[in-house]
């Protein structure tokens, strides 16, 4: 049994962490890829033990970076979630926090000139083909790593970059709303009929209310073990997959589109302690939001929900607009979320979604090579 090595970068991205690979690196023969990734993270295994995975989805990710030939892109970027306990390897989403490394990882590999005090790299994101325009903090030839910018469930602080995602709206399926409503009714069998909205800015995501699931929407991690509503959550989002067209039969997005769509539990603004014990007081959000990845709940809240659901906020229509109720002009959208509470800007023109801003840090924390079995 030989091994091979492959050149790559460890990189956390906001509450994400990403094995970074050059594509030049990988395997001219793309159809390769699927394999060699779930053996970089030691997929499928819940410990995932004999890879770089960490055992959640939001450590079970990987980046592919290359430069881009589009003038509107300096590089391109691919993503692809892991699976922990299928053998599968899902290309459909992007992820926000990988996403927010990306810049720093293009400006110290060389492929885009530092220029201080701020470097823009503009990503071409080839999942939802989508620009995110990312201003990272530059310093002697190299993405800075030290600063005051504080994210919530991130230890310590970093160096600000401000990322935003341009023309969000449709990433997966070219339409703001997948279905054409703004309001679906479900039927799901074993539970009854529950109205959802579903989403596609940034990503895919179907929202639905804490209460109809019979849920506080406070919950952390005990709701993993609440088995009967995380079967209902699961249902729902394979249901939202059929009407979003991923998949033909509902039952088949337990493993044809396990990371997409993606689930936001809303509930009004709460008191509630975050995952660090800490107390998240309710006059410091807008809407308290929980979300589910590859069937358990997320330890803070994706980058790219965070987008989408301060969109769908500010759209007239949607559950969760009907439970924000924004005032006239309102951009800033407060979401209290696992890990505490993140602010997206939203720029809007009644439903063209401009742009979507979120502030992040993101550093380097190995580069060398990892080790494949052939």
């Amino acid at each position: 049994m030989y091994m091979t090595k492959y050149p790559c970068v460890y990189m956390r991205g906001g509450t994400s962490k990403a094995v970074f690979f050059h594509e030049k690196d990988l395997p001219q023969d793309q159809s390769k890829w699927d394999e060699l990734f779930l053996k970089v993270m030691g997929s499928p295994d819940v410990k995932q033990i004999d890879g770089m995975g960490g055992t959640v989805s939001s450590t079970s990710k990987i980046a592919i970076i290359s430069p881009s030939e589009r003038e509107d892109a300096d590089v391109n970027y691919s993503f692809r979630q892991v699976d922990i306990v299928i053998p599968n390897v899902d290309k459909k989403a992007n992820c926000g926090n990988i996403s927010s490394a990306v810049g720093p990882f293009a400006i110290d590999e060389g492929l885009v000139p530092a220029v201080e005090p701020v470097t823009v790299v503009r990503v071409l994101n080839t999942n939802t083909n989508k620009i995110i325009e990312e201003h990272v903090r530059v310093k002697d030839g190299h993405a800075m790593v030290d600063g005051d910018e504080a994210i919530r469930g991130v230890p310590g602080t970093g160096s600000r970059i401000d990322m935003y995602f341009m023309e969000p709206a449709g990433a997966a399926t070219g339409k703001l709303f997948p279905t054409g409503n703004r309001k679906d009714t479900f039927d799901i069998p074993d539970y009854g009929p529950i109205e959802v909205s579903i989403v596609d800015c940034s990503n895919t995501i179907v929202f639905m209310r804490a209460k109809d699931l019979g849920i506080k929407g406070t919950e952390l991690v005990e709701l993993n073990s609440n088995k009967a509503v995380m079967e209902h959550i699961e249902r729902i989002r394979c249901f939202a997959a059929k009407a979003c067209g991923f998949v033909e039969n509902w039952e088949d997005a337990r493993t044809k589109s396990t990371s997409l769509p993606k689930v936001s539990i809303i509930s009004e603004p709460q008191d509630y302690k975050d995952m660090d014990g800490n107390l998240t007081p309710a006059d410091t959000m807008d809407i308290c939001v929980r979300a589910v990845s590859v069937g358990s709940l997320h330890k803070a809240y994706p980058i790219t929900v965070s987008i989408g659901t301060g969109a769908a906020a500010l759209l007239p229509g949607t559950i969760v607009n009907d439970l924000v109720k924004p005032e006239e002009g309102q951009s800033i959208v407060r979401l209290g979320h696992a890990s505490g509470v993140t602010a997206v800007d939203i720029k809007i023109d009644g439903d063209h979604v401009i742009k979507g801003g979120v502030t992040r840090t993101a550093r380097r924390i190995m580069d060398g090579y990892v080790y494949v079995r052939d």
